[in-house]
């Protein structure tokens, strides 16, 4: 009975400096820390992204491969992985009770018909928006998860609210503005009930094509429909302050 009591004690004695040590992390230096909650430290860190092989990590001698990490520090830059992702990594924008992360996704162009063959339209570049607390996952940074983990604070909360509404306007802007875009550039030529007979360069016969006359006011309203669609997405990013709002008046309370 004896031995075991000791056992239990020395047992108990070990958890509770692994426990310490755990929630002592020095974040001045480089570091992996890995889904078992273990941490490593180097000098040098880096993200390797082979093709057609599973990513994977160097902290100076070792490797790591990217499932087994959940965040890691390399220079003045904290990431943590995303849901559901092994190899997509969010960079900490905010540091306290609740961290903020940031992905940057790229955002491929649409192919489009033209009259002389494949187009191109729309390209550029997508943001998501995640956070977490301590050393936890990372959970998408949304009304319904903020509204649970930040309900305590009413503040919070009401900026919540603020994006909330801010979004319906945004979805109700693009449906109008849409439907308005298509529909106003669609109809803006009329047809005149004249045809026009000409010479085709391309294969050498005559090709008869109706006439048309340009309607302004269809026009007009294509024109402001595509001007809607431009300002709500130029809005949207004052939509997202809401959220980053809503956690810096968590983390200042």
């Amino acid at each position: 009975m004896k031995i075991m009591k000791k056992t239990i004690q020395l047992l108990i004695f070990l958890l509770t400096i692994v426990i310490a040590n755990a929630q002592e992390i020095d974040e001045s230096k480089n570091f992996i820390y890995k889904n078992d909650a273990s941490i490593l430290y180097g000098d040098n860190i880096s993200y390797e992204t082979p093709f057609l092989k599973e990513n994977y990590f160097k902290l100076d001698s070792l490797t790591i491969m990217s499932n087994d990490v959940k965040f890691y520090k390399s220079g003045n830059f904290f990431y943590g992985r995303t849901p559901n992702n092994e190899s997509s990594f969010a960079s900490r924008i905010i540091k306290g009770k609740i961290n903020y992360f940031v992905i940057t996704n790229p955002s491929f162009s649409t192919p489009i018909t033209t009259g002389g063959g494949f187009g191109r339209i729309g390209y550029g570049s997508t943001e998501s928006y995640y956070y977490n607390t301590g050393f936890n996952s990372l959970k998408p940074a949304d009304y319904e998860n903020l509204s649970i983990d930040l309900k305590d604070n009413l503040e919070s909360i009401n900026y919540l609210n603020m994006y909330k509404n801010a979004k319906k306007k945004r979805t109700v802007a693009y449906v109008v503005g849409g439907i308005a875009m298509f529909a106003g550039i669609l109809t803006s030529g009329k047809k005149t009930g004249k045809t026009t007979t000409s010479i085709n360069p391309l294969t050498g016969g005559l090709e008869t094509t109706d006439e048309t006359e340009l309607r302004p006011l269809n026009l007009t309203i294509g024109l402001a429909g595509f001007g809607t669609l431009v300002a709500t997405v130029l809005s949207s990013k004052k939509k997202k302050q809401y959220i980053r709002k809503a956690i810096e008046v968590y983390n200042e309370n």
